[in-house]
């Protein structure tokens, strides 16, 4: 996490169409020191400028309008390279398959806790450090 006050805040970009999980991951991640950025629709962040570095998105698999994956293969086709966490409440076989197709740092099963989301978030935004090719 970033305390300088020179440095750009380390963004994290929610995407959850259930309002009451948005605004808990969202206080969760905003106590943990991240800046949120919260859509409860995929159209509402394809609509908006993301950061290309220095920040990690947490995708709901389950979405209207597209499913977090297909979301996940859109944002790649457009260029962004942020590393992605999945999370869903949905535990079998064929979403476990679906969301390994999007390559993501983590698939997270619904409930999960403070601890295991901010190690994930971590781990994300150590992966997202990698080389950049713009």
């Amino acid at each position: 996490m970033n305390n300088d006050v020179n440095e750009k805040p380390i963004i994290i970009i929610v995407i959850d169409d259930d309002p009451s999980i948005l605004r808990a991951l969202s206080r969760l991640v905003s106590g943990a020191g991240y800046e949120v950025w919260a859509f409860d629709r995929p159209s509402a962040l394809l609509k908006s400028e993301l950061p290309k570095t220095g920040a990690c998105l947490i995708v709901d698999i389950d979405l209207p309008e597209m499913n977090g994956v297909e979301l996940c293969a859109t944002l790649a086709a457009s260029g962004c390279k942020l590393p992605v966490i999945l999370i869903t409440a949905h535990t079998d076989e064929e979403t476990r398959r679906l969301a390994c197709s999007a390559h993501p740092v983590a698939l997270l099963m619904k409930p999960f806790g403070r601890d295991l989301l901010v190690n994930t978030i971590e781990t994300a935004l150590e992966r997202g450090k990698g080389p950049q090719s713009d």
